[in-house]
């Protein structure tokens, strides 16, 4: 009896290749998988800023040369554990800040871990720990969104003089093409890229060494801590720094809700375009699932989820914004709950874009059934007035007349005839004729696309320029990107050197 591989679904047997981890992962969300302490994730960045913290205090003569290396020893040793999955956090210790003090001070024995503190509060220490774990998400996040980009354009490029049915009210409504409509989608990815790379331009200042809101005596440098962490500078206002508590976290939900926005019609669009009722495009075996009873099914989950997704984003970037409003400046402890609503916030959302980029990827259209389409449902009506418009120096509205008369008598036929149009023109009491070649060339879809030589228009000329604009502004985006990354590695390296 041959032995029969377990798989980790019940469903998949009618599927050619076997389903994406990432996406079996994405759409089965919280529903096997346990969540992190939230403070656990800032671990890293807490050792981070109490290295460029004691480093700082040693150069204003607060921390001995040897107390400084007793600490930074330690704080290495405490991310090695980490790392290793090996420091668990004491939750009777509150939270992180405390739990690293705690840990030099107690655990390793280290007297000058009592010093560590000078000179800040634990009101400006976790807004620099937000700051840096919010800047690697969203540097994160962008590089997801310059792998998908390329893919749809890729995609674009091969698909140029693909045509179909463009839709208005879910209903048939002109000619396109696969291109122009894959170029939508990224230009409007690329407009979240932009919007994503201002946030972190606003981000990337250092809030560290306004202690409780309102300063310290101690002779603090807080540029140089700034540097250590891979910041453009400080916020100035110590103040300021600490009632913003939230405010990062709105406008970067505020984009990514945005974001998904347009991940959830590039969804949308794919789920129904892959519907056997309109069975213009595949989605690849790797992005369906499956039916724990219908053996047949090819379910587009991916996509019901992210739409799913873009409605939490929404949930969450309003709470944001309500747990600021009415606020005293100063620090209050509702800004707490602003740390929890940003990280479900990325680790709800963070996968899409991949996820994406690999149905982009392998997804086919199905361009003799996308042509076919375009022959039906008169979607030719509107280029067909704009060419009898142009042609014979006509008011528009009366060519529109016209062919809704036209529609009206070939719909026995299915497309426009020459009877008919020429019957219209008749009752319109147009002084025209126009022959069978004519109408001939406007049944033609490819013949009334390629009339369209406009910037942005859905001629496989106009969306080879589309390509190659909106590659070149990715390179342009990346390229204001790496200095960031490499100035934060810089700065990580720097202070995390053995």
């Amino acid at each position: 009896m041959t032995e029969k591989k377990i798989k980790s679904q019940v469903w998949g047997n009618r599927l050619k290749t076997p389903p994406d981890a990432l996406n079996i992962s994405f759409c089965a969300g919280r529903d096997v998988t346990a969540l992190p302490m939230a403070d656990e994730v800032l671990l890293e960045y807490d050792i981070w800023t109490n290295l460029a913290h004691s480093e700082m205090l040693r150069k204003a003569g607060i921390l001995s040369t040897d107390e400084c290396r007793e600490i930074k020893n330690a704080l290495l040793d405490l991310n090695k554990i980490y790392q290793n999955g090996d420091f668990k956090m004491d939750e009777s210790k509150e939270d992180v800040h405390i739990n690293v003090e705690h840990y030099i001070t107690f655990d390793r024995g280290i007297d000058a871990g009592k010093k560590i503190h000078t000179g800040r509060s634990r009101n400006d220490q976790i807004a620099v720990d937000m700051k840096l774990y919010l800047r690697d998400q969203v540097i994160a996040l962008l590089n997801d969104l310059f792998v998908l980009v390329p893919s749809i354009l890729d995609k674009a490029s091969a698909e140029k003089n693909s045509l179909m049915p463009g839709f208005t009210h879910f209903q048939p409504a002109m000619l396109t093409s696969a291109g122009h409509w894959l170029t939508s989608w990224s230009q409007s990815i690329i407009r979240d890229i932009t919007r994503l790379m201002q946030d972190l331009e606003i981000l990337n200042f250092s809030p560290l060494g306004a202690a409780a809101s309102f300063g310290t005596s101690w002779p603090i440098d807080r540029e140089y801590t700034a540097e250590l962490l891979g910041f453009n500078g400080v916020e100035a206002n110590t103040l300021d720094c600490v009632s913003s508590r939230g405010e990062n976290e709105a406008r970067i939900a505020s984009s990514i809700s945005i974001l998904m926005n347009h991940l959830s019609t590039v969804s949308q669009d794919i789920i129904l375009l892959s519907m056997p009722y309109y069975n213009m495009l595949e989605v690849d075996d790797r992005y369906v699932t499956g039916s724990s009873i219908m053996p047949q099914k090819r379910n587009p989950d991916f996509g019901e989820i992210i739409r799913s997704k873009a409605s939490f984003a929404h949930g969450i970037l309003v709470s944001l914004l309500g747990i600021q409003k009415g606020a005293m400046s100063g620090y209050n402890r509702d800004a707490q709950q602003t740390k929890y609503l940003i990280m479900d916030l990325f680790r709800e959302c963070a996968p899409a874009p991949g996820i994406l980029s690999g149905v982009c990827s392998s997804m086919v259209f199905k361009r003799d059934v996308m042509l076919q389409h375009c022959k039906n449902g008169f979607m030719n009506s509107a280029d067909v007035a704009d060419w009898m418009a142009q042609k014979f120096n006509l008011p528009f509205r009366d060519c529109y007349e016209t062919l809704s008369l036209a529609v009206k008598y070939s719909e026995k036929a299915g497309q426009l005839t020459h009877d008919a149009l020429n019957q219209s023109i008749d009752e319109t009491g147009l002084s025209i004729s126009i022959s069978k070649k004519d109408v001939d060339f406007l049944n033609t879809p490819s013949s009334l696309i390629n009339n369209k030589q406009h910037t942005g228009s859905p001629s496989g000329e106009s969306i080879e320029k589309m390509i190659h604009q909106q590659n070149q502004r990715i390179t342009n985006l990346k390229n204001q990107l790496n200095p960031i990354i490499q100035k934060s590695d810089s700065a990580k390296n720097r202070c995390f050197k053995e």
